[in-house]
């Protein structure tokens, strides 16, 4: 029988991409077993996306099965990020030694840009050094630290721990997440704006910013050209995000305007962040206010009480680390006495159980950065000028490679050794861009967590079920609340 040229030709065709197919699905299932499997076109996004509700555990199984470094493939034509790695080498090149070939980037800003504007996280370059200049010189100077402690002191132990206690007498449940985002928040208005919110104020304005950040991230995981055709349609998420900002520019350009006024009238005399900055710079318009002291009031808002959220629930899990707390609390503290900063200092245990909640539990899990000119990494990544880096910090704190066998176990004893910092752990960051207020953050979580385990016992209703999982988002928040009621220790 002859066989037609035209047939011939079919079936060499048919051939050819039988064989392409299987090399497909080979290099594929090799693939999947080196980190996420890569589609066409459309690169390892599915993967991102099927795994959203658990992605920061996902994502730390896939860079450990790359030895700490993964090469992210994103869809075609976009500017998602290239390089992730968890290497602390790579960090400290990163953040220290190359620190001027890795900023944010303008993809990151454009991204922050409606939430944050040009204030200090999320400009680079001499922008940046003259945002840290003026933000250290008023975060160090004597009049702001001593507002710091009578603003702590006085909404601790004038505030929270009384409305902790009707809690207790009714032993009514609470909600032990809100009750610590809003007392973070409230702290951090007094402190940047000097402004005592009333409590359907504070709710509005709390609300549209956490429904601003919810929008921000995102824009992450949507191609730019998406999220930003639907913002200018006005759509989906991007309407919330606008909505979101009419409402906190409305805020902040009401304090300012009575800030000036008051300044106008009767001089100087407020320690806030707010009325500090305008003293030393009378020239600075209000948007740049806005953007340095908004800024400042997210830095702080939610990283402390929801780093706290995740200690309270560690220590329910292991409750010989709380049983050691308490005791060194009592030996510190006269019992029934409030606590003072210098006893606070004192805890030094408490700061390690902290330190390793930080350490598995990071309140802000991921940092980004861009590099400006090709470069190699340690390891020997190769970059391109304008690729894009993430550093999942959640996952550092989860590689046995850096923490050993027992990266997974809470274990503050660790940290009674080991000093926390270190680009193992850029938790407050690392290098020039190190947080700011990381001693006022350390100090708030030791003297909040001191207050309520010098008093109570905290017994979870759902029995600690459900309570560890965390939810996606620009900080480390819970998939669900925190119900428990407050038991009133022995004395």
């Amino acid at each position: 029988m002859e066989t037609s040229p035209v047939n011939v030709c079919l079936g060499a065709g048919i051939i050819f991409i039988s064989v392409l197919v299987l090399l497909w699905h080979r290099q594929g299932s090799m693939r999947r077993r080196r980190g996420p499997r890569v589609w066409p076109i459309v690169g390892m996004l599915p993967s991102v996306l099927l795994h959203l509700n658990d992605i920061y555990d996902w994502a730390t199984k896939m860079v450990a099965e790359c030895d700490g470094t993964l090469r992210f493939r994103p869809p075609w034509m976009t500017n998602m990020f290239s390089v992730v790695t968890t290497d602390p080498k790579n960090i400290e090149y990163i953040l220290k030694t190359k620190f001027g070939n890795y900023p944010k980037g303008a993809y990151y800003k454009s991204i922050f840009d409606d939430l944050l504007g040009d204030g200090i996280l999320n400009i680079d370059g001499p922008e940046w050094e003259r945002a840290r200049k003026s933000m250290s010189s008023v975060l160090h100077s004597p009049s702001f630290k001593t507002h710091i402690m009578r603003t702590l002191e006085r909404s601790i132990n004038g505030t929270l721990v009384p409305l902790l206690a009707e809690a207790s007498r009714s032993a009514s449940p609470i909600q032990l997440e809100h009750i610590l985002l809003r007392f973070s928040f409230h702290n951090m208005c007094v402190l940047g704006f000097g402004v005592d919110l009333g409590f359907s104020e504070i709710g509005r304005l709390e609300l549209a910013i956490k429904q601003a950040l919810d929008a921000t991230v995102l824009r992450f995981i949507a191609p730019s050209g998406v999220w930003k055709s639907m913002r200018f349609l006005g759509m989906g998420f991007e309407g919330k995000l606008k909505a979101s900002m009419k409402t906190i520019n409305a805020f902040t350009g009401r304090v300012i305007a009575e800030r000036r006024k008051e300044l106008s009238s009767d001089g100087r005399g407020r320690h806030d962040m707010l009325s500090m900055i305008m003293a030393s710079q009378s020239q600075i318009d209000d948007r740049a206010l806005r953007d340095m002291t908004l800024n400042f009031v997210l830095a702080g808002r939610d990283t402390t009480s929801l780093a706290l959220c995740w200690f309270f629930s560690l220590l329910h899990k292991h409750p010989h680390v709380e049983d050691r707390i308490v005791s060194e609390i009592r030996r510190i503290v006269e019992v029934g006495s409030d606590l003072s900063v210098e006893e606070v200092k004192e805890m030094h245990y408490l700061r390690a159980a902290l330190s390793e909640t930080l350490r598995l539990y990071p309140s802000l899990p991921i940092n980004w950065k861009e590099a400006m000119q090709d470069d190699v990494l340690p390891d020997g990544t190769r970059l391109k000028a304008g690729s894009s880096l993430i550093f999942p910090i959640y996952s550092m704190g989860r590689m046995e490679s850096i923490w050993g066998r027992d990266c997974l176990e809470f274990k503050p004893e660790r940290w009674m050794t080991e000093q926390a910092g270190g680009y193992k752990y850029p938790v407050f960051n690392a290098g020039p861009r190190t947080c700011l207020g990381k001693d006022f953050a350390i100090l708030q979580m030791k003297w909040v967590a001191a207050s309520i385990l010098h008093r109570y016992r905290l017994v979870f209703l759902n029995d600690g079920d459900g309570i560890a999982h965390p939810k996606l988002g620009i900080s480390l928040g819970f998939n669900n609340a925190l119900p428990l009621i407050l038991h009133p220790r022995s004395q």
